[in-house]
């Protein structure tokens, strides 16, 4: 297998840190309901009855994507699977395998590409075993980082039964990527509100969770990221912050307020979908721990995301210095 090679070797200009691709002999997705396959109708993927609003191409095709890199003034993606194929609810060693297979074939796809595409992979984080192992495979082959879910279950991030996830990627180097999955949830059954609303959810539960968890005295060093402009949890924050104050459960696991772990600690991408959203990322966030984001090639991507950071005023040379950071560079 080919090891990805030393960032300083990376394109200059923009780097997109939220960005999707997935190998063609993965489409086959283990559940715990059996095996969910994309398929094609009419020219678009859908997972099962559901269509995900994307082309093959779009989602499989290392020309397709740097082909838009380029009318966007985009460098450098760091590219995951989406996280349909994180396969959280499949049976653990079946978990196991499909990581490996989906992190081997986006190994292959960007191979020859170094300087523009910086594969991240999945891990079977259902399995603390597996999850180590894995961590291992993807540090010796060069990999950077991962890409994990906000909730698996039950459960969040800063749950005792997860600390294996963050722990072992910190322990390695790597950096972490948050992506929700679009989870069930009660009363989000139209509208794409599981999109709309679940997604966001699911990545402030998270963040909560470590914030309120003690997660950063535990690992001091743990570079982690948050999409979609780290969720609703910087509109939060001030409530959480209040509750510290408020409530001695709350603070029980962490000395700081959770507004300033999170300044000091999270990264998250700029795609906040307003400029008003932006503004308010920009003011809870350390302005060293925000990246550019566009969540290619899905529906609630951003097209235009080198434009959308220019409205809020964020500088290249800054945004390319974070995403190294983060990366590990």
């Amino acid at each position: 297998m080919t090891h990805s090679p030393s960032t300083s070797f990376l394109a200059p200009g923009h780097i997109d840190i939220h960005a999707h691709l997935l190998p063609e002999d993965c489409y086959d997705i283990p559940a715990a309901t059996g095996v969910r396959s994309l398929t094609e109708r009419d020219g678009e993927l859908h997972l099962g009855d559901f269509p995900i609003a994307v082309t093959r191409d779009q989602i499989s095709g290392v020309g397709r994507i740097l082909s838009d890199m380029d009318t966007e003034d985009i460098a450098v993606r760091v590219v995951s699977a989406p996280p349909y194929a994180f396969a959280v609810t499949a049976e653990r060693d079946a978990a196991a395998d499909y990581a490996r297979r989906v992190n081997d074939g986006l190994i292959r796809m960007c191979e020859d590409n170094p300087d523009r595409l910086v594969p991240i992979g999945v891990l079977p984080v259902q399995d603390r075993a597996a999850t180590a192992a894995e961590v291992k495979y993807l540090a010796a082959e060069g990999i950077r980082g991962v890409a994990v879910p906000p909730v698996v279950g039950s459960l969040t991030l800063g749950d005792p039964e997860l600390h294996h996830v963050l722990d072992t990627c910190a322990e390695a180097g790597l950096a972490v990527l948050v992506h929700p999955t679009q989870q069930p949830r009660p009363g989000f059954n139209h509208h794409y509100l599981q999109n709309l609303i679940g997604n966001p959810v699911e990545s402030a539960t998270a963040i909560a969770s470590i914030l309120l968890d003690g997660t950063f005295d535990r690992l001091p060093t743990l570079r982690i990221a948050f999409v979609h402009g780290a969720g609703v949890a910087p509109a939060l924050l001030g409530r959480w912050d209040h509750g510290w104050r408020m409530r001695a459960d709350v603070r029980a696991d962490t000395a700081e307020p959770p507004s300033e772990v999170f300044r000091r600690h999270v990264y998250a991408d700029a795609l906040a979908h307003s400029v008003e959203a932006g503004e308010l990322l920009c003011k809870v966030i350390d302005p060293g721990r925000i990246t550019l984001g566009s969540d290619y090639p899905f529906d609630m991507a951003d097209q235009h995301p080198v434009r959308s950071a220019s409205a809020l005023g964020l500088d290249r040379d800054v945004l390319r210095s974070n995403a190294l950071r983060w990366l590990g560079c």
